[in-house]
């Protein structure tokens, strides 16, 4: 509000004459002070201090309604050279200046009672949300207080201030300030005498800032904390009842036991991490804490590339019994594309499994344009990545290949978060498809009624068409990752799709084309498809003794090994033909390939495959032994058995001879063993057999299976294959 009004803009007021003659008259005579107007045009300016009262009214509930309205009294004069509410000229700061460096300091202020309190004034960044709202309230009034003040004396401008806001007449702004300045529950409270002195009192000794009203005292921790702190935070999660229970037992003596009120207001006072420590431990903990995200956009395709095992959540038929069960899918994904290049998937989690998915990341066919070597292979520590068949520096497939092997910390997923989001938005997906799923998100009753619906089916008919066939299930998973390379993906940029016109993310086979257009070569990460068949065939370090090395439990010989009698060597071998092996000198020379000699413990050789499914099948067999062993004691309980002499029954005898040689019999007229034909032509012949019979729905025996499906994927499989093909188009012809 301005100190000086001219006789224009004083006509027409409340207590004034309607015209500016009039108005100068008045003045006269009244012998109002004045000050000379600066300008063009002179005049006079009279003082705001001796006009009438309800002249100056008047102004105040101007100066108001232009505060709401952001506009100028009178805007229609131009000339009238009045200020806006919130203007430089009208003393307000605004909010975004007042700083740290903009408050001047007060280290103290003077009380009512003449004593001082020393009063720490706060920064506005440093006031909580209901601290800067009081004080945004209070600031709002007091400037009101002081625009009166300037017509007015203090009590006056104080008594018309707090009789507006009592009777609701200040204008909306203000008079939603009033609640808030009070700071205060309640919305009878309003402005005093009192209030508007001690804002007045706390500026002028510390500036705006003063007004802010200051924080709550923390309250002390209470004694019994550190106590309740022990007990709740334990692994098992026990409920703040259970805590407050356990506490009552540890309390010491002459310590007061604490109300559930006071508990419960102390532990919702605390941090969620704080409340979790101890309840969480190791990768949960880590859950609720802060994460670094790494940042891929400056990478290539095929310079870091990931790799994660993950148990499929929804059973398949297995490929030998028929029973269901989950399979073991190991993926290999581009973190720079974000593209699955390679994947496999096994009976269980493996080495072999990891191979495989390697190899086919690394295989490039024109059915598969994508894929190679990659600089870095990042993995967890789980067994099948850390075994030496794949990190060992000699002999491991990633040395051999030259992919530099990282691994994450144990009890970190958060560091492989990639991984892991792949396994969902492809595997979870895809699970989520079949109707056997039986994830954590699955209908329960749904679920158990799948579950003993196939049970029936297979105990009644040996099979079920709920469950996908071994092939079936192989076939579901590379659509499933073909959808997944073609489907947007929201960690790769935008673009504008070109037929709908909208943005959206790239797919992981755009991005790969996208790097291949801007001149990123993948045939450097190429490898030829010969070199990739003896790279990949796993090795392990032997001795040469007496031109023999053993593996497996099978021994294998060549003449030219008595050469480096006692030396180290590399045994390449393959995983699912036993009869030969490939001898690598330890600079990486291929030595020879030696043949299966003599077994002391099998006749024919035993593959890796074999001997795994062997011990596979031993650990099962063990421990149903011991949970027999367990029901017969818990049967037998603590009765005791008194001895009896021993009585030979003949007949019960006579019918054991029987029952054996009926068994010796049955062994003698059993089909042979399955015998794999050392020659290709005869493994081609027998595999064309076999293939016969699965076409008639004949049901193969369990090395039968393992020969059909390894056989095929041969080079010699694909000669003989060809070869057939051309000797049938010649004859057609």
């Amino acid at each position: 509000m301005k100190s000086f009004y001219t006789a224009k803009e004083l006509a027409g007021l409340d207590g004034m004459p309607g015209t500016e003659r009039g108005v100068r008259k008045m003045a006269d005579r009244d012998n109002w002070p004045y000050q000379s107007r600066a300008g063009k045009g002179g005049g006079r300016e009279y003082a705001i201090s001796s006009l009438p009262e309800a002249t100056k009214d008047h102004l105040h509930r101007l100066v108001m309604a232009a505060g709401m309205k952001g506009d100028t009294i009178r805007n229609q004069t131009a000339d009238s050279g009045h200020v806006p509410l919130h203007s430089a000229d009208s003393g307000h700061v605004p909010l975004h200046s007042l700083t740290t460096g903009t408050t001047p300091p007060a280290p103290s202020l003077t009380t009512g009672g003449g004593a001082k309190e020393l009063v720490k004034v706060q920064a506005l960044t440093e006031l909580k949300t209901w601290q800067r709202e009081v004080f945004e309230a209070r600031l709002m009034l007091y400037k009101e207080f002081l625009r009166l003040r300037v017509a007015h004396r203090t009590e006056k401008a104080i008594e018309k201030l707090v009789g507006l806001a009592r009777i609701g007449d200040l204008p909306e702004y203000l008079q939603r300030a009033v609640i808030l300045a009070n700071a205060r529950r309640g919305d009878e409270r309003t402005l005093s005498r009192s209030m508007i002195l001690g804002w007045d009192r706390a500026v002028k000794a510390g500036g705006e800032m003063a007004l802010a009203p200051q924080p709550v005292r923390e309250q002390p921790i209470p004694e019994w904390a550190g106590l309740f702190i022990k007990c709740y935070g334990m692994p098992q999660k026990p409920s703040l009842t259970e805590a407050m229970e356990a506490l009552a037992k540890i309390l010491p003596e002459g310590m007061e036991m604490p109300s559930y009120h006071q508990v419960y207001r102390f532990h919702t006072q605390r941090s969620r991490l704080d409340r979790e420590r101890g309840r969480r431990t190791g990768s949960e903990l880590k859950a609720v804490r802060g994460y670094r995200q790494r940042d891929t956009s400056d990478m290539l395709p095929m310079q870091v590339g990931t790799c994660d095992g993950y148990s499929f959540k929804s059973p398949v038929a297995h490929p030998i019994t028929g029973n269901p069960f989950n399979p073991e899918i190991c993926s290999v994904a581009d973190v720079a594309s974000r593209m699955v290049l390679g994947w496999s998937v096994g009976l269980a989690e493996s080495a072999q499994t990891v191979i495989s998915a390697v190899r086919h990341a690394a295989t490039v066919s024109a059915e598969k344009p994508c894929g190679g070597i990659f600089d870095i292979l990042y993995t967890d520590n789980g067994s099948g990545n850390l075994a030496n068949l794949n990190t060992d520096e000699v002999t491991g497939i990633f040395a051999r290949i030259g992919t530099t092997h990282k691994t994450g910390i144990p009890g970190n997923p958060q560091g492989r978060g990639l991984i892991e989001r792949l396994n969902a938005s492809l595997w979870l997906r895809a699970a989520k498809k079949l109707p056997t799923f039986a994830g954590k998100l699955m209908d329960k009753s749904t679920k158990r009624e799948i579950f003993l619906t196939t049970n029936r089916e297979i105990k009644k008919n040996g099979t079920t068409t709920i469950l996908l066939t071994w092939p079936q299930f192989k076939t579901f998973l590379d659509q499933e990752v073909e959808a997944y390379n073609n489907r947007p993906h929201s960690a790769l940029p935008k673009i504008t799709d070109p037929e709908t016109g909208l943005r959206r993310y790239l797919t992981p086979v755009e991005a790969w084309r996208l790097f291949v257009a801007n001149g990123w070569k993948q045939e450097e990460h190429h490898l030829p498809e010969q070199t990739l068949e003896y790279l990949f065939l796993p090795r392990i370090m032997r001795t040469v003794r007496r031109a023999k090395v053993e593996f497996n439990t099978n021994t294998y010989y060549h003449k030219s090994l008595e050469h480096i009698e006692g030396e180290k060597v590399q045994v390449g071998y393959d995983i699912h033909d036993a009869e030969t092996v490939q001898i690598w000198t330890m600079d990486g020379r291929l030595f020879c390939v030696a043949v299966f000699d003599k077994n002391k413990h099998r006749y024919f050789p035993l593959t890796d495959q074999e001997q795994a499914a062997n011990q596979r099948a031993q650990r099962r067999s063990q421990l149903l032994q011991d949970e027999l062993v367990e029901i017969e004691n818990e049967r037998r309980g603590v009765i005791e058995i008194a001895p009896v002499a021993e009585r030979i029954d003949f007949a019960a005898q006579s019918f054991r001879i029987k029952a054996d040689r009926e068994k010796l019999q049955a062994e003698m007229t059993a089909p042979k063993a399955f015998v794999t034909p050392k020659e290709d032509k005869e493994k081609y012949l027998l595999w064309k057999s076999l293939d016969a019979r699965f076409g008639n729905g004949e049901m193969l025996a369990e090395e039968e299976v393992r020969f059909y499906e390894y056989f095929q994927k041969r080079p010699a499989f694909r000669a003989f294959k060809e070869v057939e093909e051309n000797l049938g188009k010649r004859a057609e012809a």
